[in-house]
C-alpha cells in the first residue's frame, strides 16, 4: 500500500550530511542533502539562481607615467631613437634592431595588456613585449594595436624597432590583466549608490549596470595609497559622500564624491591627531561612526584602544582644559588576555569584536552619552571574531568566529539578560567545515539573502529571517572562481555584484560581474539564466552576435527569443546561430542541483521508514513560472519532463508552468528514498512543494 507525503517547504536550506540520521530534528522535514545554483525563500520555496551579467574586465591601473614620451628621461634609448613631443621616432639609422625600454615595475609571470600606435611609418617593423616576454605582430602599418604579454624577467616595457623602421610610437598604455579586485560598496542613497573596485593603487567606479566613464568616454579612475596585498586589510565607513578608509600600515586617508565623474582620495586632514598613531607603532584598523563621534580602534601598537573624535567634528581629537563632555576621547579595553579589537558596529551601543570575545561600549547609565569622563564596557561573549565586519539584519549582527569558519548571530536576550551568539552553521557545517568565508554582503530585498566567498572561491547563500524562523544555507558554482561581493540599493531590488576569476584562453582573467535581478517575468523571454553573460534586443532578428570577446573559446548557452536553442562556441568574440532571433541571452552554463534528504513517513506499522526498503511511484512537483525540469533518484538516473503541448507555437517558446507535474519513478525498492532534481538549461525553475507516493516494505 502507498500514500502521498509532501514536503511543504525547504526553508532549512541545505543541511550537513552529519544530520542524516537526525529525523527527529524539526528542521529535518525542511531540509535538504544538496541545494546548489538555488537558494530557498523566506516563503518556503527554492528557486534557481538567476546568472551573472557581464560588466566590465577588472584592468590594473595605468604603468606608463602620463606625458612619458615628451622628454627621454627614465628611457633606454638604443641608437635611431629619439624621444620628444609626446612620440618616440626612430628615424632608421639604427645599425640592427633597436630596443626602446622603459622599467615600470612588471612583474614576471604576469599578463599585461599592451595598448600602442604607431604614425608616420614609411619602412621596416616595430614590435613590443613586456619584460622581454612574448612579442606583439609585427607593426607594418600605422595605427592602433592593442595584444597581452606575459611578462619576462625584466621589469621594463620594451619597444624594438628593426634596421629599417621609419616611423613613431605617439602613444603607449600598459596594464595588468586578472588583478586581485576588491569591491566596496559606496551608498549615499538609492540613486547614488556605486560600486567601487579596488585593484593595485587604483579604483575604478561603476554605476547602473556599468563603469562610469567621463566626458572623452574614459573609466572614471582615482589613484589610491593601497597596494595590491593591503585590500584583504582595507576597512571603510561612510558619511554622505564621504567615505573614510583605515589600514594598519596606512594614514587614514578619505575617498570624496562631488558627482559621478568627480573624485577624490586624501589624507585626513586631522586636529591634533592621537600621537599613537605614527609609521613606527602604525595605524588605525577599525573605523565606524558612534553617538556623532568618528571612531578608530585597533592600531598594530595599541590593538586593544578605542580612539573617538569630538562630538559633530569627526576629524578633530583635540582634548579641553578642563575637559568637557564633547571632547575626544580615549579608551583601552581591559582583559585578563590581548583582546585586539578586529570590528566595530554602531547599535544603541557600540558592539565590538575583539580576538578573545565580543563587547560593548556605552555611556555611564542607560541615558548618557559616551564622554571622556562617562564610558561603560563590558564583554558579553567569549568565542572571539575573525576581521571580517559583521553584516547586520534588523537588530541582528551576523558575525564570523576567529577562525572564519563558524557564523554566529549576536543579539540580546531577555532571558539571559545579556547579549548571546548562537551557532547558524551548526546545521550545514559541511560547507565551511575545510574552507573559511573570505567577504560576505547583505541583500536585504527581496527575500533576505547574506552572500558570502569562500577562500576557494566558491559561493554561499544564507536565507536569513529570524523573525520566522528561515535559516537555510545553499551554496553556489560558477565556471570559475568568485572572489569578492558587494551589496548596492537598486530601483527595484539590491544588486549583488561580484568579482569573478575565469580561466579564458589559457589565462586568468577577472571580471566585474552583477547578479542578474530575480526572476518576475510572465515569459521565458526575460529569463537570465547564464553567467558572465550578455544579452542583445534589437529590433530585426539575426544570427550573428558579437561582442563576446571575453569569453573567447567557451562554450556558451543560448537562449533565444525565450527558446533553448544548442549551445555555441564563441570564435573571434562571436556565435552563430542557426536560425534568426531578436532578444538572445548568451554566456556560460551552470547546473542547479536540489537532492532530498532520505525520505522519513510512510510505514503502515507506525514505526520509522529509516532502513527500511521503499519505492517511488511518481512524484509531483509544484511548480512556479518554470520550465525545463529533470526529476530522478540520483544524478545519474534523471528524465526529463516535457513541457511543449500542442498549443506552443512551433519553434517557439513554451509558456511558463505553473502548477503541479507529475513524474513517474523508473526504480525499484531502495533504501534511502530521495528525489533529485535538475535543471541544466538556461531557463527559470522554483520548486514550491514535493508530494511523493511511497511504498514501504518493513
Amino acid at each position: 500500500m502507498s500514500v502521498s507525503l509532501i514536503m511543504t517547504n525547504f526553508s532549512a536550506g541545505e543541511l550537513s550530511p552529519r544530520l542524516g540520521g537526525r529525523v527527529d530534528l524539526a528542521k529535518y522535514s525542511n531540509g535538504l542533502a544538496l541545494l546548489e545554483n538555488m537558494f530557498t525563500h523566506p516563503h518556503g520555496g527554492a528557486s534557481r539562481r538567476t546568472g551573472f551579467r557581464f560588466i566590465s574586465e577588472s584592468l590594473g591601473r595605468e604603468l606608463v607615467p602620463a606625458a612619458s614620451l615628451d622628454a627621454s628621461t627614465d628611457w633606454t634609448a638604443g641608437s635611431g631613437w629619439t624621444i620628444a613631443g609626446g612620440k618616440a621616432s626612430s628615424d632608421g639609422t639604427q645599425d640592427g634592431p633597436s630596443i626602446l625600454s622603459r622599467d615600470i615595475g612588471l612583474s614576471e609571470g604576469k599578463v599585461y595588456e599592451i595598448v600602442f600606435s604607431v604614425s608616420g611609418r614609411t619602412a621596416g617593423e616595430l614590435t613590443v613585449s613586456a619584460g622581454g616576454g612574448a612579442l606583439s605582430v609585427p607593426v607594418a602599418a600605422d595605427g592602433s594595436y592593442s595584444f597581452r604579454s606575459k611578462c619576462g624577467p625584466s621589469a621594463s616595457i620594451e619597444i624594438t624597432a628593426d634596421a629599417d623602421f621609419i616611423g613613431a610610437l605617439d602613444s603607449l598604455s600598459v596594464r595588468e590583466t586578472g588583478p586581485k579586485t576588491r569591491l566596496i560598496p559606496f551608498e549615499f542613497s538609492t540613486e547614488q549608490a556605486y560600486v567601487l573596485a579596488f585593484t593595485d593603487k587604483n579604483v575604478r567606479v561603476f554605476k547602473n549596470g556599468g563603469i562610469v566613464v567621463d566626458k572623452e568616454g574614459r573609466p572614471v579612475e582615482v589613484s589610491t595609497p593601497y597596494a595590491e596585498s593591503d585590500l584583504e586589510k582595507l576597512r571603510f565607513t561612510q558619511s554622505a559622500d564621504v567615505m573614510y578608509l583605515v589600514h594598519p600600515e596606512v594614514q587614514p586617508y578619505k575617498l570624496s564624491r562631488s558627482s559621478h565623474v568627480d573624485w577624490k582620495m586624501e589624507l585626513v586632514p586631522f586636529t591634533s591627531a592621537p600621537e599613537d598613531w605614527n609609521s613606527e607603532k602604525g595605524y588605525p584598523s577599525c573605523v565606524t561612526f558612534f553617538e556623532e563621534r568618528l571612531c578608530f580602534a585597533a592600531s598594530p601598537g595599541k590593538p586593544q584602544t578605542i580612539w573617538m573624535s569630538k562630538s559633530g567634528s569627526y576629524e578633530d581629537f583635540g582634548v579641553s582644559s578642563p575637559v568637557m563632555d564633547d571632547d575626544a576621547c580615549t579608551y583601552t579595553l581591559s582583559a585578563d588576555q590581548v583582546n585586539a579589537i578586529r570590528w566595530m558596529i554602531s547599535s544603541k551601543k557600540l558592539i565590538m569584536g575583539t580576538s578573545g570575545g565580543e563587547w560593548w561600549l556605552a555611556g555611564g547609565s542607560s541615558a548618557d552619552m559616551v564622554t571622556p569622563n562617562s564610558v561603560m564596557v563590558r564583554r558579553e561573549t567569549t568565542h572571539g571574531s575573525a576581521s571580517i565586519p559583521p553584516v547586520v539584519v534588523g537588530g541582528i549582527m551576523i558575525f564570523l568566529q576567529r577562525e572564519g569558519r563558524t557564523i554566529r548571530e549576536l543579539s540580546y536576550s531577555f532571558e539571559a539578560d545579556g547579549y548571546v551568539a548562537p551557532d547558524l552553521t551548526i546545521l550545514a557545517e559541511h560547507l565551511t567545515r575545510t574552507n573559511s568565508i573570505t567577504e560576505w554582503a547583505y541583500q536585504q530585498s527581496p527575500d533576505s539573502i547574506i552572500w558570502m566567498v569562500r577562500d576557494d572561491g566558491m559561493m554561499i547563500g544564507l536565507t536569513y529571517q529570524r523573525e520566522h524562523e528561515v535559516v537555510g544555507f545553499h551554496h553556489h558554482s560558477t565556471d570559475g572562481r568568485f572572489r569578492s561581493l558587494c551589496s548596492i540599493p537598486g530601483p527595484t531590488q539590491e544588486e549583488v555584484w561580484a568579482v569573478v576569476e575565469r580561466d579564458v584562453e589559457g589565462t586568468t582573467r577577472t571580471y566585474v560581474e552583477r547578479m542578474e535581478n530575480q526572476f518576475a517575468g510572465e515569459s521565458s523571454r526575460d529569463a537570465f539564466f547564464v553567467d558572465s553573460g550578455l544579452t542583445y534586443d534589437q529590433e530585426l532578428a539575426d544570427t550573428v552576435f558579437t561582442g563576446l570577446d571575453h569569453l573567447e573559446g567557451k562554450t556558451v548557452s543560448v537562449l533565444a527569443d525565450g527558446a533553448v536553442r544548442p549551445d555555441v562556441v564563441v570564435v573571434n568574440g562571436s556565435i552563430t546561430l542557426a536560425a534568426p532571433a531578436r532578444v538572445v541571452h548568451a554566456g556560460l552554463p551552470f547546473v542547479s542541483n536540489m537532492r532530498t534528504l532520505r525520505l522519513e513517513g510512510g510505514s503502515m506499522t507506525g514505526g520509522t521508514a529509516q532502513g527500511s526498503m521503499k519505492r517511488i511511484a511518481h512524484v509531483t512537483v509544484r511548480l512556479f513560472q518554470s520550465l525545463g525540469l529533470q526529476v530522478g533518484y540520483d544524478g545519474d538516473h534523471l528524465e526529463r519532463a516535457p513541457f511543449r503541448t500542442s498549443a506552443d507555437k512551433v519553434g517557439g517558446a513554451p509558456s511558463l508552468f505553473t502548477g503541479d507535474y507529475q513524474v513517474k519513478f523508473n526504480r525499484g525498492y531502495d533504501r534511502d528514498g530521495q528525489i533529485h532534481i535538475r535543471q541544466d538549461q538556461p531557463l527559470p525553475m522554483t520548486v514550491l512543494a514535493l508530494i511523493p507516493e511511497v511504498s514501504v516494505y518493513s
